[in-house]
């Protein structure tokens, strides 16, 4: 009689017996997953013991430059209140609010130098004119980005009045008709800007000009360059000074030279 074969046919479909564990590359693989995790771990616990052990102290502040507006002391101040740690642990963001808090200071950035001290570069503001307040209110300087900052008025300065919003537009105005009087060799001590937007300027001589409000069909400038070109005809006609000006109207101005009034229309 003919021997039954011993042998098994493997049925269609049917998977091999064994499975993640009886093989060695998925299982070497699993292992280096986990000694890769592990060395992470490590080295981000060595990293943090290594910040807060005391090594690499912080031993100097200095600035890129010297400060036009600040004073010693004001700078040593703001060093102490910046530095919170070590080299690796002080809070740049917490140094660099400390300097932006001082008065004059616009921006301030903060850098490491290895192997253990921070830069500090400031930018003052540039004052460009005095901003009116009340006087229960600190007082004011408005730069030549048209921001207000806090500080002590420089009484050489212009003085501006106006709503806060409108400063940037104020310093742009302020340079525009400073170039139109230059050939009038006269400086804006006072520029006004009402709240029904009407605009005034007084002169360092004294002199008022009422600009009133804009207008696109006879803009300010034109009216301040008329009075500016025809100011000489003024003095011809011996007129030695004058207090007040209307720039309004549309063919001309009116000017009062001394106690008189008088309608001028060159």
């Amino acid at each position: 009689m003919a021997k039954r074969s011993s042998s098994r046919t493997k049925e269609p479909g049917r998977r091999e017996e064994g499975g993640l564990w009886d093989s060695p590359r998925a299982l070497t693989m699993i292992a280096d997953v986990i000694l890769l995790i592990a060395g992470a771990t490590a080295g981000y616990a060595l990293v943090l013991l290594f910040a807060r052990m005391p090594v690499l102290p912080l031993h100097s502040v200095s600035l890129t430059r010297a400060p036009a507006n600040l004073t010693a002391a004001q700078v040593e101040d703001a060093a102490r209140r910046a530095v919170d740690g070590s080299f690796l642990t002080t809070d740049i963001e917490h140094a660099r609010a400390v300097f932006e808090s001082l008065p004059w200071v616009r921006r301030a950035t903060v850098r490491r130098v290895w192997p253990g001290s921070l830069e500090v570069d400031i930018e003052e503001h540039v004052a460009v004119a005095r901003w009116w307040g009340p006087e229960s209110t600190p007082s004011r300087m408005i730069n030549a980005q048209g921001e207000l900052f806090p500080a002590e008025h420089h009484p050489a300065l212009p003085l501006f009045i106006g709503p806060d919003a409108s400063a940037a537009s104020m310093i742009a105005r302020h340079r525009e008709w400073t170039g139109l009087l230059a050939p009038m060799a006269r400086r804006i001590g006072k520029l006004v800007l009402t709240p029904r937007e009407a605009w005034q300027l007084m002169l360092d001589d004294g002199s008022r000009l009422e600009l009133g409000r804009e207008d696109e069909k006879l803009p300010i400038a034109e009216r301040l360059e008329r009075y500016v070109s025809t100011h000489p005809e003024l003095a011809r006609r011996g007129v030695q000074k004058v207090i007040y000006a209307d720039l309004r109207y549309p063919n001309g101005y009116a000017i009062r030279a001394g106690s008189h009034e008088n309608q001028d229309k060159p």
